[in-house]
């Protein structure tokens, strides 16, 4: 943060994959697509306010190590820039448990949340039920 303005992280380039951990309760059959994709709601900021989570790809390794300890979940994938697309801005936050988290950090309107939802695509698919 600058004087109180987050800003865009441009080392990130815009075909960047991001990784989001999906649970299980946001699998969603999409008979539209014909398919499952997350819900909307896995896109959602965190409950406390904090910046949706997601997982720079690049830079994590093996998608499989991202699920570690996340016992039935799935790994979605969207992209830097489809979120800059939707006037989200990514910003790296590295934790001692993830040297490859960021954050997506604006307003996601339940259009944002759905153009994800559906633009997402799998890097671990969701378990056989």
């Amino acid at each position: 943060m600058l004087d109180g303005q987050t800003l865009d992280d441009p080392s990130i380039p815009d075909d960047a994959e991001l990784w989001r951990r999906i649970p299980p309760w946001h699998f969603y059959f999409d008979g539209k697509l014909g398919r499952i994709r997350p819900s909307k709601a896995a896109f959602e900021d965190d409950g406390d306010g904090s910046p949706m989570s997601v997982i720079l790809a690049a830079e994590a390794g093996q998608p499989e190590r991202a699920l570690e300890g996340h016992e039935g979940y799935a790994l979605a994938v969207i992209t830097a820039g489809l979120a800059r697309s939707c006037g989200q801005q990514i910003v790296r936050d590295p934790t001692a448990e993830e040297p490859a988290h960021a954050v997506v950090i604006g307003l996601k309107t339940d259009s944002i949340k759905r153009r994800f939802a559906r633009e997402a695509r799998w890097a671990v698919l969701p378990p056989d039920p």
